[in-house]
């Protein structure tokens, strides 16, 4: 008898296996060997480890800021400083939820700018960001301040790495959303949403224009393992400084052992939510073979009841219930 031949795991998968069942923390040999098998060599700036690093730390503002008068100084004004404020919100009353954001900031002029970076479908995203809105509105309201006048502007981007059903059937990847009134006029310019649809982004990469400062952005978010020395040389020095903030060899051993975590337990979840995605498809094509079969059997006793069977032989032979036989008598 022959035993039957296992698939060998990688070093990666085997790692990936002890992470997740929590029974060991990564050393930096093993985070080295994780790094060399998979050839990382930048941050993905999508994940959430890259965007929080590249886009919410004092020492890349500069390059945040930048990011933020290309996509949003029409409606907030050419931002010259920003000041980061804590991701996590406290309820605003006892038991009440908090709330986390990606990366909350606020302008020279006190308006609050929310910047959220979301991989995967989201249920009720856009009622969670108006939730967000409202926290941040609210945190500045002093006791005693009757007229609000402290309540600042709010204007948030979020950048979607998947299609958004609100946006469904709509070519373009660059939306603003203002409150407007029944003349579809805007009403008021102090809370502003700007959503980036980046799948789309990528369905018409070949034919945009990389010289208008939006597209640039986002082929730098979602390409920059793949530009080379060459182009980099060319492009303006913010981006520069984006790029060589990108490579991994610049993080300490702390901070790698963070991302490459972070690119084992999202790479985990992704292939679960795959699988899951899957098995609802094979479920979904097995009723649909099964309706299938249920409408031949409907059609075979309409064409038996035609030329005059009864209607018990017909359940006998269709399989279908007397009454389901009955109600074909119109049909």
């Amino acid at each position: 008898m022959t035993k039957k031949k296992t698939k060998r795991k990688s070093k990666t998968e085997s790692l990936l296996d002890e992470v997740n069942s929590r029974r060991i923390d990564l050393t930096p040999e093993q985070v080295d060997t994780i790094i060399t098998e998979r050839g990382l060599v930048f941050i993905d700036p999508l994940s959430d480890f890259g965007f929080k690093r590249l886009l919410g730390m004092e020492r890349t503002k500069d390059i945040t800021i930048h990011l933020l008068n290309t996509f949003m100084s029409d409606d907030t004004g050419v931002i010259t400083d920003i000041t980061f404020i804590s991701s996590e919100q406290v309820g605003l009353l006892p038991g009440k939820k908090k709330v986390r954001l990606d990366i909350h900031c606020k302008t020279q002029n006190g308006d609050h700018i929310i910047i959220e970076m979301q991989r995967e479908r989201q249920m009720f995203f856009v009622r969670r960001l108006r939730a967000y809105h409202s926290y941040s509105t609210i945190s500045e309201v002093k006791i005693g301040d009757t007229v609000y006048a402290t309540v600042p502007k709010v204007f948030s981007i979020s950048f979607m790495e998947k299609d958004m059903p609100e946006f469904k059937g709509k070519s373009r990847f660059l939306w603003k959303v203002y409150p407007k009134d029944d003349d579809n006029e805007i009403f008021s310019k102090e809370n502003v949403w700007y959503f980036v649809e980046l799948c789309k982004f990528a369905a018409q990469l070949e034919t945009l224009d990389l010289t208008d400062g939006k597209n640039h952005w986002l082929y730098m978010l979602t390409h920059v393992a793949d530009i080379s020395e060459d182009e980099v040389q060319r492009m303006d020095p913010v981006y520069q400084r984006f790029y060589e903030e990108c490579r991994i060899s610049n993080l300490n051993e702390m901070e790698k052992k963070e991302y490459v975590t972070s690119v084992l337990e999202y790479d985990d979840v992704r292939e679960s939510m795959m699988c899951e995605r899957e098995v609802g498809r094979e479920e979904g094509r097995e009723e649909g073979r099964e309706e299938g079969r249920q409408e031949e059997r409907r059609q075979l006793a309409v064409n038996m009841l035609s030329k005059g069977f009864d209607s018990a032989v017909i359940a006998e032979i269709t399989s279908l219930s007397e009454n389901e036989v009955l109600a074909l008598v119109e049909r």
